[in-house]
């Protein structure tokens, strides 16, 4: 009886281990449908969904879509831009720096737009996406060590 209880959890263990791994995370495949969406979408969904989030006005939402507009068209381009091969030191530093400047220059418009109490929310909304794009970010580097 005992031999028979160890076989079948010898090969029960072997079927999961033999499972396949996931193709794709999920954030990933998300990603990759916001990508296929035109700009007008994406501005549509995230003012949508921030409406949704933080009680927004007709005002505030028109206001927001514009803005969120803005981005996703210069994100586009930039995807569209963006080099074959990994830039040097002195473009990446350009390229973090643009980067900065507009995450800073989105903060400034989303605290003319906002109320203080819904400025704290969507401030609250973009700390925790940081913390779970680093926490991606962490898991991608353990995948690619592994193998």
């Amino acid at each position: 009886m005992k031999k028979i209880i160890s076989i079948f959890l010898i090969l029960f263990s072997a079927f999961l281990i033999a499972q396949p791994p996931h193709q794709q995370s999920p954030p990933e495949k998300r990603m990759e449908r916001m990508n296929k969406l035109t700009a007008e979408q994406q501005a549509t969904l995230w003012s949508k969904k921030m409406t949704l989030e933080l009680d927004l006005n007709d005002t505030q939402e028109q206001q927001v879509y514009a803005l969120v507009l803005s981005k996703a068209n210069t994100h586009k381009k930039r995807r569209a831009n963006r080099p074959k091969e990994r830039p040097n030191s002195e473009e990446m530093y350009q390229m973090q720096v643009d980067l900065l400047e507009e995450k800073i220059a989105m903060k400034k418009a989303m605290k003319s737009i906002l109320t203080p109490k819904q400025y704290g929310l969507w401030e609250k909304s973009q700390k925790k996406k940081e913390l779970m794009k680093k926490k991606h970010l962490k898991g991608k580097k353990k995948q690619k060590n592994k193998h």
